[in-house]
């Protein structure tokens, strides 16, 4: 820190401006008058993100830091998730109003709990005129009526706004509701758990002059005419259509989009042949640079799916595909479904068994480029499985396993390198040295979520496993609720030491309190 004194102000405030504004304050309040006038007088650019802020942290910075800086905040983003319950409020506790926000560019505000709180948040953010980007995640609330059509106003009368993500999943109003207000500054609308008919895109664009950017998803359920209209201000379209009865619809809609230069198109349980995609995009879309594709459909016992399946990937191998463009497919079949996708697209494995069958339009690509790129398995049925040849998964960053392992798992997974996050599946004690080894082979885990059966007492060997790296430690599926000695059994280990962010059942009060006082970090 001395070596900072004899800086110049003005490389101080550069090397400020890197800091997240919770990290400043703790390491540059306080060590001097000099370094107090710097932070609460001169520096500008303030970025608080305090997702995993704790709640200690976050008073300190809410009661005395603030009141003072909050005019100099470019970028907030507060969270209700399990790990920081009651943020939002609590903000608006401590500052009632985003009035004092006057130069704020970037809000996020993730898992917004309650209606009331998204009213509050709606009345309060005409007062950002300076705003630019907002992300807004609200959650389910209950059996409460949601009207949004006062939140999206209020977004759309936003003068400065540029990139909006709005994501409403679980609510009883699943339709989106088209805004009555104006935006000449919106260049980005991402909207996530609301669905939208064909007839809302267009009146969208009306209301929205300048948007260049829409990701949505289409409603199943769209029986209405759909009056196409031109969209010449649209380059990129990330858009995802589930059981679509005519593709009709679609096309026509791709027709109006001539300026189209980044598609990204999800299709569940329909499948559009190289063809078609061809001609739509030789006669429509001469502009377009990108295309990632992702569609599957399910079949019947009595269809012969591997000759549906050449057919498919057939399709997408002429000149256009291969040597024009240069877009390459894969094609793979689970069981009943078959799935293609452009190879651009990262693959992540939800089914219960590796597919049976694939095939890539890519000359030089095999099994093991196409298996190095899945990063994520959810369901451990699949290492049961039989294979015609050798599979290595060198890239996983998400792992479920049940034990015992067996030999093949780790002919599969040769390295755990990469691995971040690891969920155990009906632990017991008598596997206590082959999950130590597995822990002993993964150096960047930061994750760990450990279940076992109902029927089971609390298997001790939990207190006793070493990982440096795990840093957040999932019990809330463990099936089990600890008492108070169990608890500070789990705050002495060493899992329990390291550990910022635990999720647990506890028998009473007095336990939280010893997880509290014990877990420092």
């Amino acid at each position: 820190m001395m070596n900072f004194e004899f800086l110049p102000n003005e490389i101080l405030l550069d090397l400020f401006e890197y800091l997240n504004g919770i990290d400043l304050l703790r390491a540059f309040y306080g060590h001097n008058s000099r370094f107090n006038l710097l932070l609460y007088n001169q520096f500008q650019s303030y970025r608080f993100d305090l997702l995993s802020c704790s709640k200690h942290q976050f008073d300190i910075i809410c009661k005395q830091h603030l009141p003072f800086i909050s005019n100099r905040v470019t970028t907030l983003t507060l969270s209700d998730n399990e790990d920081t319950p009651g943020q939002i409020n609590q903000l608006f506790s401590y500052i009632p109003s985003f009035r004092q926000f006057i130069h704020l560019r970037s809000l996020s505000i993730l898992h917004v709990p309650s209606y009331h709180t998204l009213v509050k948040i709606a009345d309060e953010l005409h007062y950002l005129s300076n705003l630019t980007r907002l992300k807004l995640n609200i959650c389910r609330f209950g059996n409460n009526q949601v009207n949004l059509q006062l939140v999206v106003n209020s977004i759309w009368s936003l003068p400065k706004l540029i990139n909006c993500h709005f994501t409403a999943l679980d609510n009883e109003q699943q339709t989106f509701t088209l805004p009555t207000k104006l935006s000449t500054s919106l260049k980005t609308v991402y909207i996530v758990g609301q669905k939208f008919k064909w007839n809302q895109i267009y009146p969208l664009f009306e209301c929205t002059s300048r948007l260049e950017y829409l990701r949505i998803f289409i409603t199943p359920f769209d029986n209405n005419h759909y009056q196409s209209s031109p969209i010449p201000t649209l380059i990129k379209l990330n858009i995802a259509c589930y059981r679509m009865s005519d593709t009709s619809k679609m096309i026509s809609f791709l027709k109006n989009v001539p300026n189209l230069r980044h598609l990204e198109i999800s299709m569940a349980f329909n499948l559009i042949n190289g063809y078609q995609w061809e001609q739509i995009i030789r006669s429509y879309l001469p502009k377009l640079k990108i295309f990632n594709l992702s569609m599957f459909d399910q079949f019947s016992d009595d269809q012969n799916i591997e000759e549906r399946a050449n057919e498919l990937i057939n399709s997408f191998q002429s000149s256009f595909w291969i040597n024009e463009y240069k877009w390459f497919v894969r094609c793979f079949i689970c069981d009943k479904i078959i799935r293609l996708e452009t190879s651009s697209v990262i693959f992540y494995h939800f089914e219960k068994k590796f597919p049976n069958w694939w095939k890539s339009t890519f000359s030089h690509d095999n099994h093991l480029k196409f298996y190095h790129c899945m990063t994520s398995i959810d369901d451990n049925i699949v290492f049961d499985q039989s294979f015609l040849f050798d599979i290595f998964l060198q890239n996983m960053d998400s792992v479920c396993i049940t034990f015992p392992i067996n030999n093949q798992f780790w002919s599969i997974v040769p390295s755990l390198k990469t691995l971040r996050s690891l969920r155990i599946l009906s632990y017991t004690d008598t596997y206590q040295s082959q999950l130590q080894a597995l822990l002993d082979r993964t150096p960047y885990l930061y994750r760990l979520d450990i279940r076992q059966e109902l029927s089971l007492p609390l298997q001790i060997s939990l207190f006793k496993y070493n990982n440096a790296s795990v840093r957040q430690l999932c019990l809330q599926k463990y099936n089990y609720r600890f008492n108070e000695k169990e608890c500070d059994t789990l705050t002495h280990s060493s899992l329990g030491v390291q550990c910022e962010i635990l999720s647990i059942k506890v028998k009473n009060r007095e336990s939280i309190i010893i997880l509290v006082k014990n877990m420092i970090n």
